[in-house]
């Protein structure tokens, strides 16, 4: 199954879909200390500073990884993996 593999440290922003060249960087938008929190991405390939940043507003970092993939898929860059 395709998944965003998260850095650690400094890098808890930023992920890597496997060996496909794509980067993702989340972001949440809320204030400090507000709840829920919202999370948006942008996507990065190796060639490319951003390819794509997303204007919808996630709840929580499955339902934005779920997206991430999504479009990813749909814009023909990936081949879902089951």
């Amino acid at each position: 199954m395709m998944h965003i593999e998260w850095g650690k440290g400094s890098g808890f922003n930023l992920g890597r879909i496997g060996d496909t060249g794509i980067r993702v960087e989340r972001f949440n938008i809320a204030s400090k200390g507000e709840v829920p929190a919202r999370w948006r991405f942008l996507l990065a390939d190796d060639d490319k500073t951003y390819m794509h940043c997303d204007d919808r507003e996630f709840a929580t970092v499955p339902e934005l990884e779920d997206a991430a993939i999504k479009w990813l898929v749909d814009a023909g860059r990936l081949n879902y993996l089951h």
